[in-house]
Order: C-alpha cells, then sequence, then structure tokens
C-alpha cells in the first residue's frame, strides 16, 4: 500500500515538472526604482518623473509678432500735388497767387482759411491749434502754421507753375514724412519737392531753398525760432 501511493505521488510530481516545461516559468513580480510593482518589462515611472514636453510642430519654433498697436505706424510720406481747395480759397477772397502773410488776412477771411487749414491737416477741431475759448492766446502750432504759409504757400509753385496750398503736401495728415529711414526720405524729398516745386520768383530750387545754406534739417526750430 506503501509503495503504490509512492509510485502515484512521484508520477503526479514528473507530470506536474513536465506541464512546467512545456509552458515555460512564471513571470516574476519586480520592484522598480520609485515603488510599485508591475509585470517584468514594465515598471513604474520615478515618482518624481516629469511628463515629457510637447515638441512644437515645424514652423512653430518662434512666437507670433505681435501686431504694432494702433496709431503707432509710422507718417506715409505722401506725393506733392496741386491744392484741391483753390476754388474755396477764391471764394473766401484769396488769390494763392497773390497773398500776404496769413496773419495779416482780415478777420472775416481768416473765419473762411481757417477751416480749410483744419481740413488740409486732418484736425478734428480748432482745437488743433488754438486754445478753447481763447483764440488769441499763441500756441506753437500756430506759430508754425504761419511760418509754413510764409515760407511754402506764398513763394512755392508746383513745376507747371500752379498753386500750392497746405493740402499740397499733408493732404489730410498732420504728419506727412516717414522719417524710419534717413536715405529714403532724403531721395523722396529730392523727388517729390526739390525736382517738383518751382518758386514765384523763377528762381531755381534747391535743398538750401527751405533748409539754407547750412542745411538745417529742424526748419522749424532753428531756422523758424520756435521752439518745441
Amino acid at each position: 500500500m506503501v509503495s503504490r501511493i509512492k509510485h502515484a505521488a512521484l508520477a503526479l510530481a514528473l507530470s506536474m515538472g513536465a506541464l512546467a516545461g512545456a509552458c515555460g516559468p512564471a513571470p516574476q513580480p519586480t520592484t522598480p526604482p520609485g515603488g510599485g510593482t508591475t509585470p517584468e518589462g514594465t515598471p513604474d515611472a520615478p515618482a518624481d518623473a516629469k511628463p515629457a514636453e510637447a515638441t512644437p510642430p515645424a514652423g512653430d519654433a518662434k512666437p507670433p509678432e505681435k501686431a504694432p498697436a494702433a496709431g503707432s505706424e509710422p507718417a506715409k510720406s505722401k506725393p506733392l500735388s496741386a491744392t484741391q481747395m483753390e476754388a474755396e480759397l477764391k471764394k473766401a477772397g484769396i488769390d494763392l497767387k497773390k497773398i500776404p502773410a496769413l496773419e495779416k488776412l482780415p478777420l472775416a477771411q481768416k473765419k473762411k482759411v481757417m477751416p480749410l487749414l483744419q481740413k488740409s491737416l486732418g484736425m478734428d477741431s480748432c482745437q488743433g491749434c488754438h486754445v478753447e475759448g481763447d483764440f488769441k492766446k499763441e500756441t506753437r502750432n500756430m506759430k508754425v502754421a504761419r511760418e509754413m504759409w510764409r515760407h511754402f504757400v506764398v513763394p512755392l509753385r508746383t513745376e507747371q507753375g500752379g498753386t500750392l496750398f497746405c493740402d499740397s503736401c499733408h493732404s489730410g495728415d498732420k504728419h506727412v514724412l516717414n522719417r524710419s529711414d534717413r536715405k529714403a526720405v532724403e531721395q523722396f524729398m529730392e523727388d517729390e519737392y526739390e525736382h517738383k516745386i518751382t518758386l514765384a520768383s523763377k528762381a531755381e530750387t534747391e535743398c538750401s531753398t527751405c533748409h539754407g545754406d547750412a542745411m538745417e534739417l529742424k526748419i522749424v526750430e532753428k531756422l523758424w525760432g520756435i521752439a518745441k
């Protein structure tokens, strides 16, 4: 009886060993660094590991440039043109070929001319030059307007001898030159002003006609003596 039991146990052990050999060893749990138990070959990520950063798509390496703020765009250099206001000036009794200094105009004429100055320079109201409530109070823009009238409107003409007024250069904009590129603005002034402007006196025009013999670039401050 004991012999039979031994033989049966031996047979069972051999059959279990054969089964284990056919199926291979059972996977053993592993304990990766940082803790946690996973099947072999797939360890847990360390507790302090950081997620990988996403790679930006091609072409997005640089952040997009911000659009310029409204109103920050530079002025545009505008080509010279004959005035479009000659008919309106005539209605005000102004003959551009025979005009006195601005400050010498009779008050009635001034009141008719001022809106044309405002329109030419693109100003929203009379306060572009004047102090509200005190139109006689001197301002810098009033002084500049007088000198512009004296040095440009009175003596200058177009290539064909046509008259010029404030709108000939300003065209509804107070600032008329894009000064961001020195060479470009010099070329623009040579092409549009020196070559396309003549003098009522028939004298030849050149850079010194406006800038003086010493080529002073700050005409308003240095040649006309009007402080900023």
